[in-house]
């Protein structure tokens, strides 16, 4: 599991599975815990979780050797049993709005590096992991091999934005987008060796990420979500994580815990939104909608 910096969505759901799930799952999924975040702020966030069935290692998912070195830290702490990744990485790198698309072309092309690199980075070599612990010899062999039994399984967070284009995120779609692509090829792919592949797509979470434009994103959901376009509100803010989730309370905590829990799920994309449509309305007697949005992402 990675604790992503800023938004903590991860660290919810480990409470959440800690509560919910039962002692195999619990013991199968939530000793997986790979930190992106300050190595203070994981360490600190291991012991608030559980100091037995938590490890922390600060890792660049961007960098094959940071992410194998936080594969073996976590395959070792808990007897090499290593099953179950849950992946949320992303960056909302928001910039000045320009007519001029060759400004975006350094920031877009960080975004994809840590949305959809960081992705397959680390899918690829928990897979690895996972079929090297089963298939040793095979692995060494480059034989090919086909299993019908669970080995492991994958959630990889994406985006409502991987869904819904539009201007406001021009690079930060196309990444989200990548990730849910990228899911369904993979899970196709690690068919045969018994791993479940799936996504959840939540619409915003105000996060650090989200700070200032807080108001911007609150009138847009009165103007384009359907069901609910509503703030949370302060008592559904879920087992003490300050974490302000809107427009409808995520259910994040449900949602990855029945994709991890349910065998049958693979391939799948749950998408977590609220009703909210991404519209940038460029009605004619109303002020141009580029002025008022926060940047361009």
């Amino acid at each position: 599991m990675q604790l992503l910096r800023n938004t903590f969505i991860n660290l919810w759901s480990w409470r959440c599975w800690k509560t919910d799930s039962d002692e195999y799952h619990r013991s199968w999924w939530l000793c997986r815990y790979i930190g992106h975040c300050r190595t203070k702020a994981g360490e600190e966030a291991t012991k608030n979780i559980n100091a037995d069935k938590a490890a922390y290692v600060q890792t660049d998912i961007t960098s094959e050797e940071s992410v194998k070195n936080a594969m073996k830290v976590a395959s070792n702490a808990f007897e090499k049993r290593l099953s179950g990744l849950v992946h949320c990485a992303g960056v909302a790198m928001s910039q000045p709005w320009t007519n001029r698309l060759e400004d975006t072309i350094g920031r877009s092309r960080r975004l994809l590096e840590i949305s959809y690199m960081g992705t397959y980075i680390t899918n690829a070599l928990f897979a690895d992991a996972v079929n090297e612990r089963f298939e040793p010899e095979k692995m060494a062999s480059g034989e090919l091999f086909t299993t019908k039994e669970e080995r492991g399984a994958i959630i990889n967070f994406s985006s409502i934005a991987g869904h819904q284009p539009y201007t406001k995120i021009l690079a930060y779609t196309g990444g989200k987008a990548a990730v849910s692509a990228f899911s369904r090829a993979l899970a196709d792919f690690l068919g045969p060796s018994g791993i479940r592949v799936n996504t959840v797509s939540p619409s915003v979470i105000n996060s650090a990420n989200i700070g200032a434009r807080l108001p911007y994103f609150l009138a847009e959901l009165t103007k384009t979500s359907s069901f609910p376009a509503r703030p949370i509100t302060p008592d559904e803010i879920a087992v003490g994580v300050s974490l302000y989730r809107f427009p409808v309370l995520i259910k994040s905590k449900g949602a990855v815990n029945y994709l991890i829990t349910n065998g049958m799920m693979n391939d799948h994309d749950l998408r977590i939104d609220g009703g909210w449509r991404f519209i940038f309305d460029r009605s004619v007697d109303r002020e141009d909608p580029r002025l008022s949005a926060p940047g361009l992402e």
